[in-house]
C-alpha cells in the first residue's frame, strides 16, 4: 500500500512544480504596444485611490500615467523600464504586486513542503508498530483448539 502511494506523491510534487513554472515564466509570445501599455497600467497602483491600479482608475492622475505609459513604450522603452521609472519617481508603493518572484513563489513552495511532510507522515504512521495486545484475558488450549477445528471447516 505504501507503494502505491509514491507515485501518487511523485506526480502530485510535479505537478506542483510544473505550475510553479509556469507562472514564473507568464504568458509567451510578443504583445502589441497597446497590450504591454494595459499589463503596465495593471500593475501600477493609482496615487489618488485606494488599491486600485492605474488601468482601472477614472482619476486625472491615473489617466496621466496611462498617457506617460504608452509614450515610454511607444518610445520603445522595456517593461521594466517603465516600471523602474514609476518606482522611481512614485517609491516601491507604486507597484501593486510584489518586485521579487521569490514572493510569489513562496506560498507553492510551503503547500509543497507541506505535503511532503504529510506524505511522509501517513508512511511513517502506516509502517509503524503494530497495536499493542489486548490484556486481561488470555486463550486457553480448549479455546485455540475449537478455533482451529473452526477455521479449517471453513478452508474446506
Amino acid at each position: 500500500m505504501t507503494r502505491s502511494l509514491l507515485p501518487v506523491a511523485a506526480g502530485l510534487a510535479l505537478g506542483i512544480a510544473a505550475l510553479v513554472v509556469v507562472l514564473a515564466v507568464g504568458p509567451s509570445g510578443e504583445r502589441t504596444p497597446a497590450e504591454r501599455s494595459e499589463a503596465l497600467a495593471a500593475e501600477l497602483r493609482c496615487p489618488d485611490c485606494q488599491g486600485l491600479s492605474v488601468a482601472d482608475s477614472p482619476t486625472r492622475s491615473a489617466r496621466e500615467i496611462r498617457r506617460q505609459i504608452e509614450e515610454l513604450v511607444t518610445a520603445g522603452a522595456t517593461d521594466d523600464e517603465v516600471r523602474a521609472h514609476f518606482t522611481a519617481r512614485y517609491g516601491e508603493w507604486i507597484r501593486l504586486a510584489p518586485s521579487a518572484p521569490v514572493l510569489w513563489v513562496i506560498p507553492f513552495a510551503v503547500v509543497l513542503v507541506g505535503l511532503a511532510g504529510l506524505g511522509a507522515w501517513i508512511i511513517r504512521h502506516r509502517n509503524g508498530e503494530p497495536a499493542p495486545p489486548v490484556t486481561g484475558r488470555t486463550v486457553d488450549d480448549e479455546e485455540r483448539r475449537r478455533l482451529h477445528e473452526e477455521a479449517e471447516a471453513l478452508d474446506a
